[in-house]
């Protein structure tokens, strides 16, 4: 560098015949040029370093270095640092703000995120915690597009170790527990809505591998069913997962909910998700509901408060759990109102809570 000075020109003040004070400097290399102070011939103090593309340091140097506090534009991505410089790199404390609107702030090690630093991306999402090697690693808290916020260890930029997910109304726990590889694995506490609580259960790849109830149909388990023009019995029994699945006979007056929908394989906001690993669109009631319909109806709505009892039930059957069991009788394709003749439908059971505060979690 110092024998391609000498051959460069330079407007400024010297001191024995050495660039001392201010001067600017004009390489051979006319991609470059300096503006600034020099001590004993070297660029020291404060200056400018101007590249022919645009690009542009401004700031500190040090003995020819780059070398203190300082801001460095990019022109190519259009990337403004301004932080602390070692030896022309990014290191220290800074905040890198880039092209896109992304946005990084915090500790830098070799042009690289390292250490404390919030990464703020271009639709507001924020990391605040700790990096490696321009990775999310170690404990950090990510909020995410919809709201929804992890909380917990990260590895290599992915979810791994423990941490806890909430959606963004009103800090509910999704999940809470193990995590890896970015999947809730291991064993946590997983909740889908208010539906279901899966409590220190194990995860495996992001589904649980079993739920706190089963949904029975002439006593064989399975998670859904097919309605065709043949009328079925559907029951559902309260089970205690810690105790070989045996019925829960103490369980009485839980609100059983029964909904019918066609999975999808494009969900929208409408759709409703399930604990099989994929959504569904809600289909209402048909009008030509049977006696055995209307009765359940009936029977249930004299659980329900007053509240409820007022909105209109439109794509929903009702009914209680006695002795831990709860039935639907004489369901078949003509009890929801099928959007397509020819398209079967998948049920799916949901569990509410009632006025006994009796909550659906693994007892």
């Amino acid at each position: 560098m110092v024998g391609i000075e000498l051959k460069g020109a330079f407007r400024g003040e010297t001191r024995r015949s050495l660039r001392s004070g201010f001067g600017v400097y004009q390489y051979s290399n006319p991609f470059f040029r300096y503006e600034g102070t020099w001590h004993e011939g070297k660029k020291h103090g404060f200056g400018k370093l101007i590249f022919a593309d645009g690009s542009y340091y401004q700031g500190e140097f040090a003995n020819n270095e780059i070398m203190g506090q300082g801001t460095r534009y990019f022109a190519s991505s259009r990337n403004t640092y301004t932080g602390h410089f070692y030896y022309g790199e990014m290191d220290g404390h800074g905040r890198l703000k880039m092209g896109n609107d992304d946005c990084y702030e915090g500790d830098f090690k070799s042009n690289h995120f390292e250490g404390d630093g919030s990464y703020l991306s271009y639709d507001k999402q924020l990391y605040t915690g700790t990096w490696h090697n321009h990775c999310r690693h170690g404990y950090g808290e990510q909020t995410y597009f919809d709201g929804s916020r992890y909380s917990g260890d990260w590895i290599a930029n992915k979810r791994h170790g423990f941490g806890k997910l909430t959606d963004s109304q009103d800090g509910f726990i999704i999940y809470e527990g193990s995590w890896k590889n970015d999947l809730m694995h291991g064993e946590g506490t997983y909740n889908l809505g208010e539906s279901y609580t899966y409590r220190n259960g194990m995860m495996v790849n992001n589904y649980p591998t079993e739920w706190p109830f089963r949904l029975c149909i002439n006593e064989n388990q399975t998670s859904t069913l097919m309605l065709t023009e043949e009328p079925i019995i559907i029951t559902v029994d309260i089970v205690d997962s810690s105790d070989n699945n045996t019925r829960v006979e103490a369980d009485c007056g839980r609100l059983i909910r029964l909904r019918c929908g066609q999975q999808t394989d494009q969900p929208t906001s409408d759709s409703l998700p399930t604990p099989f690993g994929f959504h569904v669109n809600l289909i209402p009631r048909s009008t030509k509901s049977t006696p055995s319909d209307n009765q359940l109806v009936s029977a249930s709505n004299e659980e329900m408060n007053i509240s409820e009892r007022n909105q209109p039930i439109q794509d929903s059957m009702l009914t209680v759990t006695d002795n831990g069991r709860a039935q639907f009788v004489g369901i078949n394709i003509d009890t929801f109102t099928m959007r397509l003749a020819s398209a079967s439908a998948a049920a799916r059971v949901q569990e509410t809570t009632t006025e006994d505060g009796m909550s659906n979690d693994n007892r």
